[in-house]
């Protein structure tokens, strides 16, 4: 179960490029994405998965984060983008420095 749930955050880290020096993931379709329910009659965690549960909890809250980054950065683009006016179709779209 741990080993799913592990493989997750390492599949959208590279999605964001956690890899390869932080560039872009190549494209391409993401995983799958379901919501994960814990299944049922496990009992509690054995203590020797403690360790690799917490640290399965913190790279998921650092993957929060930075998708809440990659968010606001997105965010950022696209109102620069909405600001550029979009080209007039009665006006010239070329200019010539020739004639």
């Amino acid at each position: 179960m741990l080993a799913a749930l592990e493989e997750g955050v390492a599949a959208c880290g590279r999605l964001l490029g956690q890899h390869d020096g932080g560039r872009p993931a190549p494209a391409g379709l993401p995983p799958a994405v379901v919501r994960w329910a814990p299944p049922a009659g496990l009992g509690p965690l054995p203590e020797s998965l403690a360790e690799r549960a917490r640290a399965l909890e913190a790279a998921q809250q650092d993957l929060a984060a930075r998708l809440a980054e990659a968010r606001s950065t997105v965010a950022t683009h696209l109102g620069a983008l909405r600001a550029v006016p979009s080209a007039r179709r009665d006006a010239p779209v070329y200019l010539d420095v020739r004639g």
